[in-house]
């Protein structure tokens, strides 16, 4: 059995039953504006969600959105799959340690055959770590209330990025994401900072592990000013990075030991926590200044000095509200939003919640409303929630070959500068083609989506989506246009097929 099918059949029949017995909740008909705004705000609007909008109402809807509780808010079944997959039954260092002594055998064997039987089970690591990252939030991304939190998750991945194809990250990028990001995603822009930052992943992708004294690697701090805090043009230089590159010394990776030590500082001021470890004897030290402010801290310390200096700079307030902008108001934000979300940041000192509470409120921000284009992740994620409400997915491989067929494949940005944001990059005529092909497949039925190995196949049954539009009222928002081409559909494939790829259902 492949090990695809060893995590289909894990995810599968682990959701059997709660896919069998589970139907959407009632929802009656609900306005446009909030319609839009529940398709804003998460991966989708679905009938799931509507209800629950509708029980709460907008302003309490908006606020368990803004303040989701501590735990995520899964069916149990989809809670009971993430638990036990590897990456949460398993400490990351303990599986990286392992795999690293497997590697480091595997190479230092002479006979090429015997190197390659040795190197399959690090090849088999990287490969379920892959698929296990993206199936824990392609199941998140379609199932959690906490759906604003998951899309700001995606958010600061994509700002933060790192390769996932590169080894060993696919063994390090889920705990990257669960312990980083998702834990931040809400909260103060400064933490999110020091958590990716000091994160295994980070400083291998980012190739800190190897800045130290006598051998100084610039990668890190020059992505740290110019991606991550300030950008290009704000008024740092090249002594700058150079500072900053030393700050960065000795903080390093170890996929050499396990267990590890307790964390806390140890002798000479040397520090360790998991994987991440700081060696003073590795460290540039003496003094340093950042953009004309001196750095008081010595050693370990310093890092959090230099990145409260950079989460302060007003240059990086403004950067990071209008990216937060772009990603849920429009391409060219509307420059008195900009300038309000500003103001936010710096008087909460990086809030997200707290900016995010001023762009919903905001009379730019509801005007925006159902005028975004989709990216491939929201279109691919939107569709399959609305036509699949209440039918739990089994098989997400599917769900993350369509995204590299539409060119932003979960986690592989190769670049560290995270995947657009603008509708130019995803709405060029070979894209809207493949997403009619994505359309027709969810037009059908997806039935590979709910496979099994072992169990019957399931039938290829066309979502009832014509039923669902009208049941939400929805039909008030297409366009005449689109509700004459819909009206030709000759079967209810065809009909789900021209509805998921309308101008409408590309925007949200």
């Amino acid at each position: 059995m492949t090990l695809r099918n060893l995590i289909a059949t894990f995810v599968g029949l682990t959701l059997l039953a709660w896919s069998q017995t589970h139907a959407a909740p009632p929802v009656r008909p609900v306005a446009a504006a909030d319609y839009q705004l529940v398709d804003r705000l998460t991966w989708g609007a679905n009938a799931s969600e509507l209800a629950r909008f509708q029980q709460l109402g907008r302003a309490a809807w908006i606020e368990a959105q803004l303040r989701p509780a501590t735990a995520a808010a899964l069916p149990p079944a989809v809670a009971a799959v993430l638990d036990a997959m590897a990456g949460a039954a398993e400490p990351m260092g303990k599986r990286a340690t392992e795999m690293e002594a497997v590697r480091y055998g595997a190479v230092h064997t002479s006979d090429l055959e015997e190197q390659r039987r040795k190197y399959a089970p690090y090849q088999m690591a990287l490969r379920a770590g892959t698929i296990e990252v993206q199936a824990r939030t392609s199941l998140r991304d379609l199932y959690s209330q906490d759906q604003l939190r998951e899309q700001m998750t995606w958010f600061w991945f994509n700002h933060f990025n790192v390769r996932l194809g590169m080894p060993p990250l696919p063994l390090l990028v889920g705990d990257y994401v669960e312990t980083a990001i998702r834990p931040r995603a809400l909260g103060r822009f400064c933490d999110l900072v020091d958590a990716t930052l000091r994160h295994p992943a980070m400083l291998i992708y980012l190739n800190n592990a190897s800045n130290m004294a006598g051998r100084i690697n610039e990668n890190h701090a020059r992505e740290l000013l110019e991606l991550h805090t300030m950008g290009i043009g704000s008024g740092y230089s090249q002594t700058d990075v150079q500072e900053l590159a030393k700050v960065l010394t000795g903080a390093a990776v170890d996929l050499k030991t396990w267990p590890v030590p307790d964390p806390g500082p140890g002798a000479g001021g040397s520090f360790r926590d998991g994987l991440f470890v700081f060696d003073p004897a590795r460290h540039v030290g003496g003094g340093k200044t950042l953009l004309g402010a001196p750095i008081t801290a010595r050693g370990y310390g310093e890092i959090s000095e230099a990145t409260a200096i950079l989460c302060r700079q007003p240059a990086t307030a403004r950067r990071i509200v209008t990216k937060i902008a772009r990603f849920l108001v429009a391409d060219a934000p509307p420059p008195a939003l900009v300038d309000q979300m500003t103001a936010t940041f710096v008087k909460t000192d990086g809030d997200i919640t707290a900016v995010l509470r001023t762009m919903i409120g905001s009379p730019e921000f509801e005007a925006s409303l159902g005028t975004l284009f989709k990216d491939p992740q929201h279109y691919v994620t939107s569709a399959l929630r609305l036509a699949f409400d209440g039918r739990m997915v089994s098989d997400t491989v599917w769900m993350a070959r369509q995204l590299a067929i539409l060119g932003q494949p979960l986690y592989g940005r190769g670049t560290p500068d995270g995947y657009p944001l603008d509708a130019l990059e995803w709405s060029s005529s070979g894209q809207l083609g493949d997403r009619f092909k994505v359309a027709d497949a969810i037009g059908r039925g997806a039935q590979w989506l709910f496979v099994v190995p072992g169990q019957p196949p399931a039938p290829a049954i066309p979502p009832e989506l014509q039923a669902v539009v009208a049941r939400l009222g929805l039909d008030a928002r297409l366009a005449p246009e689109t509700r004459a081409v819909l009206a030709e559909a000759r079967t209810p494939r065809e009909w789900n097929m021209l509805f998921l790829s309308s101008p409408e259902f590309m925007r949200r």
